[in-house]
């Protein structure tokens, strides 16, 4: 299998998988190394293909999807934390990201792809783990999302959810 062969069964593998793969398994399943994984999916980024890297390996995003930039009320607890994950994708949405604006550096982000009890429950172990600081910490008042969802109608939905819990900034 040439190059452009290994990346079309690449594109195939990531589309048909309902999970995140890493570039290790991408890597034995095509027969190659990390290293040409790494070095193909920046290709595939390059011809326009939106494939994100997770901490759970890569996917492959969707663009039927409907997105929404959200702002964000900063968090004064892990539990806040929680509850703002959990309305967003309890209510059919995944949050994508989060962005903080720093007054020196500009816009920090990072992806988050969350989608599911799963992996709110993944990040928040991590949450717990590490003692970490949130991004947002760097920001006074608030935080960015991008969200997603199958139609604008559940984002409608989030947003007055989100709005009825005051999570939203203003």
């Amino acid at each position: 299998m040439n190059a452009d062969e290994r990346r079309q069964r690449l594109i195939k593998i990531l589309k048909s998988s309902n999970e995140p793969l890493k570039g290790g398994k991408l890597a034995e399943m095509l027969n190659v190394s990390r290293q040409v994984i790494v070095q193909d999916i920046a290709i595939i980024r390059a011809k326009g293909f939106e494939i994100i890297a997770t901490s759970q390996g890569y996917i492959v995003y969707d663009k039927i999807y409907i997105e929404k930039t959200i702002k964000c009320k900063n968090h004064k607890s892990p539990q806040e934390i929680y509850d703002e994950l959990k309305t967003i994708v309890d209510m059919g949405g995944t949050i994508k990201d989060v962005i903080a604006n720093h007054p020196t550096y500009g816009e920090i982000k990072t992806d988050l792809n969350i989608e599911s009890n799963r992996d709110i429950n993944e990040f928040m172990d991590k949450v717990a783990k590490n003692e970490f600081k949130q991004l947002s910490t760097l920001t006074e008042h608030e935080h960015i999302h991008t969200i997603t969802a199958k139609n604008e109608d559940i984002i409608n939905d989030i947003l007055d959810e989100l709005d009825k819990k005051k999570i939203l900034s203003e």
